[in-house]
């Protein structure tokens, strides 16, 4: 209750004083552990804030708790933990393995090793098997095949008088056609997509080797509707061409769970006999209950699906899981936290906005591609050593630059994003003046009503918009000198292209409108700019770029893929674009 009513007064007072709440977010943002454990006091100093914002008084002049960094001093900076505290853990060591070496040293011990199939010496690239059967609709045209080939399955089980309910794929698509439009050989589709998409298990392919070296005898036993002749051929497919002898469940009526598939292997081949798998129940309790040996390789997806992302439920993110964790934790290599990191995150956003950005220039007949420095560093090196179709440059175009050329067609733009987001930031007039190159406009100030060592606060704005209004001829004028310059370098980068795509990491999309603009109409360097982000935040600006088609993003806007933003909580929002930034960026 009293949580409830805590949530309600904060509402209230977002509402009410939201200047009074913005600075009181940036005092937590730089003063986390202090704020942690003095909890009563910056309640405090938020409603002294709170106040100060209700009699229109300068919030900059509310006393921090002592003991606080100021979050508007330019000594200001984040504090990464303790590096003793905070380690770069490779993913590959989460779960520990021994070597391929080690293992068939254990494995040396007994005269045959019994493999099971699936998820031990065969992957798939999913996160669950059955995401198999989705592939397999979208070819047959069924929207609903997943739970069409389930139901199939189980309806076969329920009718079979084999022991332990046991069936082959032809079992279940004879029920399949009864309950669907689909023909019974559709089971021969299912088989040559297993036979397309699976590939082996590099860890165990390295200890079926040495085994193999040292003249063990090796056989494959496995509880799987997929018929003996198929299992041969997919094992032959990956490699494994010297498996001894296949058992499987639905040839032989028996299961490894209950032991009795195992009774084959042992009146074959004797007691000597050691099992490796990945299902506890049916690999581990099975081989016991058979009283024979047996290793548990822990299944790459069991382990690896915990630590993957769970709102994700597309087949996409199935194979996206599926292929990471199988690479990630079978054992075969160990990466290093860098690699891992690549491999897991960094990699498949390179890979997906690349293949992504071709298709884009594809359907709009782009000549040539403009990746924007720095941001786009890591994208165009990519992009040109894995995914180039287009010629392309890398350019510098900073936003404060464009600013400069644009201030006499949009004086308002320029003010926002150089003076307006400076407000309530700890800038005095002059400070903020000399930083974006307009020191002489001081002299102006007073007669606006202006003191040059003033902050720049909200009762101030109005005064300065219509400053820097009635002067923009002095500003353009001022910053025509480095105009020629900027021109003969864009020419230089566009070279005869037509149609340019220009790419950029992110947020607002505002620098890729400046260069539409600047290099179609005002310079006419080009005929048509279309600008790309790989993702963008929900603001004004951003909003009314990508609904007009000035600017498409390739992972999130406000109106694709909404769950990957996090409306309303400008913290989080602004950590994620920090880690974009630092990860991409030269």
């Amino acid at each position: 209750m009293l949580r409830n009513l805590t949530v309600r007064i904060y509402r209230k007072l977002s509402a009410s004083y939201p200047a009074a709440i913005k600075m009181y977010k940036r005092y937590k943002m730089y003063n986390a552990e202090y704020h942690a454990a003095n909890r009563r006091r910056s309640i405090i100093y938020l409603l002294r804030l709170c106040a100060a914002e209700s009699v229109g008084k300068s919030l900059h002049r509310v006393p921090l708790p002592k003991g606080t960094t100021n979050p508007f001093s330019m000594q200001s900076r984040y504090t990464l933990r303790n590096d003793a505290v905070c380690k770069a853990i490779p993913d590959t060591k989460l779960l520990e393995r021994k070597s391929p070496e080690a293992l068939a040293d254990v494995l040396c011990d007994f005269d045959v090793i019994s493999f099971d199939i699936f998820d031990t010496l065969i992957f798939r690239p999913f996160a669950s098997p059955t995401d198999l059967f989705y592939l397999l609709g979208c070819e047959l045209g069924s929207f609903d095949f997943t739970n069409i080939r389930t139901e199939a399955e189980r309806r076969a089980r329920q009718k079979t008088k084999k022991p332990n309910f046991e069936v082959n794929i032809y079992d279940i698509y004879k029920e399949l056609a009864e309950i669907s439009s689909l023909p019974e050989d559709t089971a021969e589709r299912e088989i040559s997509l297993e036979l397309e998409v699976c590939y082996p298990n590099p860890y165990m392919q390295s200890v079926y080797r040495i085994l193999r070296a040292r003249g063990k005898t090796l056989v494959a036993t496995s509880d799987m509707y997929l018929p003996e002749k198929v299992l041969s051929q997919l094992l032959h497919k990956n490699g494994y061409t010297e498996i001894e002898k296949i058992y499987v469940s639905c040839e032989y009526g028996y299961n490894k769970s209950a032991g009795k598939l195992f009774d084959f292997v042992k009146n074959d081949f004797g007691e000597n006999i050691i099992h490796i798998g990945d299902n506890p129940d049916a690999d581990v309790g099975g081989a016991a209950r058979a009283r024979i040996a047996a290793y548990y390789y822990e299944q790459c997806n069991a382990f690896g699906n915990l630590r993957r992302p769970t709102g994700l439920m597309s087949p996409v993110s199935s194979i996206y899981k599926g292929i990471v964790n199988n690479r990630i934790y079978n054992g075969s290599e160990e990466l290093d936290a860098r690699e891992s990191f690549g491999f897991i995150y960094g990699g498949p956003i390179v890979a997906g906005f690349s293949e992504w950005l071709n298709g884009f220039c594809r359907r709009h007949s782009v000549d040539k591609i403009i990746f924007l420095a720095r941001d786009m560093f890591i994208f165009h090196k990519i992009y040109n050593s894995h995914y180039k179709e287009f010629d392309n440059e890398y350019a510098s175009a900073s936003r404060f630059s464009l600013q400069e050329f644009i201030a006499a067609d949009y004086p308002t733009e320029f003010f926002h994003h150089t003076v307006k987001a400076r407000c309530d930031r700890g800038y005095t007039v002059k400070r903020a003046l000399k930083e974006i190159n307009l020191g002489f406009l001081t002299d102006e100030c007073e007669q606006y009503g202006i003191n040059p060592r003033d902050l720049i606060v909200a009762d101030k704005i109005s005064r300065l918009e219509d400053m820097f209004i009635n002067n923009k001829g002095r500003i353009a004028e001022h910053f025509r000198e480095n105009e020629p310059a900027a021109i003969e370098y864009f020419r230089e980068k566009i070279g005869t292209a037509d149609v340019l795509c220009i790419a950029d990491l992110g947020w607002r999309g505002s620098i890729l409108a400046y260069l539409r603009f600047l290099l179609v109409k005002k310079w006419r360097l080009c005929r048509e700019v279309r600008g790309v982000l790989l993702g963008s935040t929900v603001n004004s600006t951003s909003v009314n770029l990508i609904s007009d088609g000035t600017v498409t993003s390739y992972a999130y806007n406000h109106l694709h893929n909404r769950d990957f933003l996090s409306l309303g909580d400008w913290e989080t929002e602004y950590i994620r674009i920090l880690m974009l930034e630092a990860v991409f960026s030269s």
